[in-house]
């Protein structure tokens, strides 16, 4: 991180996330990213070519998806290798045996995972205040709105938890963690030819040692064992159930490291996917920093991580690895043709199930082709 050139402005804080792959003999951080900030829902482009959330923890899993596409275009080149993916005889794809995934957050992830947390910082009389408002009354398996239903636990939320910002359809990231303790990290596109990774540690910053007991009980129940009674999903699809750790090594631009008060976020998200052709990119506002509206539909100025720019990675790699898809398809529905990470999905937010409220932003977002019309 410190040899990316990102700082953020003078009073400014941001968050850090990344993925670090390592085995006995060998460590490598693949992907990074930084911010806190999403779209709000009336401000969402339908043709994939921003990011609709720039949280760190979603950007970093975003470059870790670059990531492994690309590195199984590498390892399918001529003479091509890999220290961290094995081909199988199926043609699919895995992390080797003994290579293990960790995911670091330099804080506790917004949603269910930091309520106790949050609530620690805070004098008694807004904690209390916050647990007496009236909200309206929660159906089963709803979705809660930022921090409202400030004292219940295990419920989904969406992004942000300020009461006064518009709405998003953006997940928390405890969430969006705890889906991917069940579909793997790869995602739906990916898993065309990549069998289920999932996150092997997460280690957490900037907790006090009081109360990591705390946050660790929050984390397993946020993280996983909310989602303890799942039914129906098919191997090697299962309940990942990650080890959460702490360190005290503080993030250079947290909340509380800065020597000088920091008053608000950074609205700059940083994104790095280490060995890519262009390894980092700054984004305001889901589009790359610098790039005037006349020229964000220019392939070279998009952002690495937007759906449309992963597409067209993603229609690239199954075409070198003989992956067949239909011709003429959408994002959506190339998404579709995972058939058994659909059916995982289905087992974690269909009817009954124990996401059933998840929100998403849906078909009217996703049915751009890969040249973005």
């Amino acid at each position: 991180y410190s040899q990316l050139n990102f700082k953020p402005p003078d009073g400014q804080f941001t968050i850090l996330a990344g993925f670090v792959l390592r085995t006995s003999e060998k460590t490598q951080v693949v992907s990074l990213g930084t911010g806190s900030k999403c779209l709000p829902a009336a401000r969402l482009p339908k043709e994939g070519d921003a990011l609709h959330d720039s949280h760190a923890e979603v950007l970093a899993r975003r470059g870790f998806i670059r990531w492994l596409l690309e590195e199984i275009g590498r390892l399918c080149s001529l003479d091509g290798t890999s220290y961290w993916l094995s081909k199988h005889e199926d043609g699919t794809f895995s992390l080797r045996e003994e290579a293990e995934l960790d995911m670091y957050i330099s804080t506790v992830p917004c949603g269910d995972a930091s309520t106790r947390y949050l609530a620690s910082f805070q004098v008694a009389v807004m904690a209390a205040l916050k647990d007496s408002t009236e909200h309206p009354e929660r159906p089963l398996n709803a979705t809660s709105r930022g921090r409202d239903n400030y004292s219940l636990y295990g419920v989904m939320r969406t992004k942000p938890g300020r009461a006064d910002s518009p709405p998003t359809l953006s997940m928390s990231c405890s969430d969006k963690i705890a889906s991917w303790n069940v579909l793997g990290i790869q995602g739906a596109l990916a898993s065309r030819m990549l069998r289920p990774i999932y996150i092997s540690r997460i280690v957490i910053g900037e907790v006090p040692q009081d109360m990591r007991e705390t946050v660790a009980v929050d984390c397993a129940r946020a993280l996983y064992a909310r989602l303890s009674h799942i039914d129906g999903l098919v191997a090697p699809y299962k309940l990942n159930k990650p080890s959460v750790e702490f360190t005290s090594m503080p993030f250079v631009h947290s909340r509380y490291a800065s020597p000088t008060p920091t008053v608000s976020a950074c609205n700059d998200s940083l994104c790095f996917v280490a060995g890519s052709p262009r390894e980092s990119d700054i984004l305001i506002n889901g589009y790359r920093r610098g790039v005037s509206p006349k020229h964000r539909q220019n392939p070279k100025f998009r952002p690495v991580l937007s759906k449309l720019s992963m597409y067209g990675l993603y229609d690239k790699i199954t075409k070198q690895v003989g992956v067949s898809d239909s011709p003429h398809r959408t994002y959506y529905e190339s998404k579709l043709e995972a058939v058994g990470y659909q059916s995982a999905k289905a087992a974690l937010r269909g009817t009954g199930c124990p996401f059933e409220g998840w929100v998403v932003s849906g078909q009217a977002w996703e049915s751009f082709d890969v040249s973005g019309s």
